[in-house]
């Protein structure tokens, strides 16, 4: 975990005892996926195929894994550092899933199914308008929050009006940490030649005008547009987090913590052009961090309610 996500191998620990080992496993899945989706030299056709093996992997209802662990593994020279690291411990990850109860296992397998759909899905298409981007950040995402609400509720019996809030409002939670993320990583995006999340057609703007200071005014004017679509997820965020029940203070610092480190990311992308022509990746200082840690829950619901208000 903190080879490869420094972020969240900081708030997985927070997480109550009874769903922490069941999410670091999860994630891990996931990160594993995503990186035979957009890390290494395949092309899509490829792509799409190792991520079908990871799918497949995790059912729980595989027999003879053996053979499928032995081709996942065998990709990890096409990866370097921390992923080639979890590519080759893949049987080790299959190991911890097969541990977990299995009404769990099958929640995680769900929504790993459904983010691969969607991951698949984009690998040939581009993002040009918000509805676009909505989609692609519930894929991602939104999977990743719903599958964090469906363990929440299977291992905690919540009913009633928290469960339908928490259900209503899991895709927008994951929608505006994953925008979040979009927005500062544009220009390292364009000069890697990775594929971005703009939807720069709907802004009226193109990868070299956006990353060009003669355009000065127009990056900005699609920067101000992106930030206020995130902010519209707010509600939805402060909602999501008086639903869940006080006796999961793990999970509430966990949610806070995420969400406070989002608004300190978009107060620090704001309006700021470095994120277009500096040389550095735009990161909140590690004593910014440090405060949040200690407030988190009062630092989330004061940023999220001054952007409502």
């Amino acid at each position: 975990m903190q080879k490869v996500s420094r972020s969240f191998a900081l708030t997985v620990p927070l997480l109550d005892k009874r769903i922490r080992e069941p999410v670091m496993i999860t994630y891990l899945q996931d990160r594993l996926l995503d990186s035979f989706e957009d890390e290494g030299k395949f092309d899509n056709d490829i792509r799409k195929e190792n991520m079908d093996q990871v799918i497949k992997l995790f059912n729980p209802e595989l027999n003879n894994e053996q053979k499928l662990i032995s081709k996942i593994k065998g990709k990890a020279e096409h990866f370097n550092g921390p992923l080639n690291e979890l590519v080759k411990n893949t049987d080790k990850l299959k190991t911890c899933f097969d541990s977990l109860d299995p009404n769990v296992q099958e929640i995680s397998f769900r929504w790993l199914n459904e983010m691969n759909t969607g991951m698949k899905y984009y690998l040939d298409k581009q993002v040009n308008t918000f509805s676009e981007l909505n989609e692609y950040c519930y894929y991602v995402a939104g999977t990743v929050g719903g599958f964090l609400t469906d363990l929440l509720i299977e291992v905690g019996g919540i009913e009633g009006k928290n469960k339908r809030i928490l259900e209503k409002n899991f895709v927008e939670s994951g929608l505006f940490l994953q925008k979040v993320n979009i927005i500062r990583d544009i220009k390292l995006d364009i000069i890697n030649h990775r594929k971005h999340y703009w939807p720069l057609q709907e802004l009226g703007i193109t990868e070299e005008e956006i990353i060009d200071p003669a355009n000065k005014e127009k990056a900005v004017e699609a920067l101000n547009k992106m930030v206020d679509d995130v902010k519209r997820h707010s509600k939805a965020l402060v909602d999501y987090y008086h639903a869940i029940p006080q006796e999961w203070s793990g999970y509430r610092k966990f949610y806070s913590v995420n969400n406070a480190m989002g608004y300190a990311t978009l107060e620090l992308v704001d309006g700021n052009t470095d994120l277009f022509y500096g040389d550095k990746k735009l990161k909140i200082k590690k004593t910014k961090v440090l405060k949040i840690l200690a407030v988190s829950e009062e630092s989330f619901l004061k940023k999220a309610k001054a952007v409502l208000n």
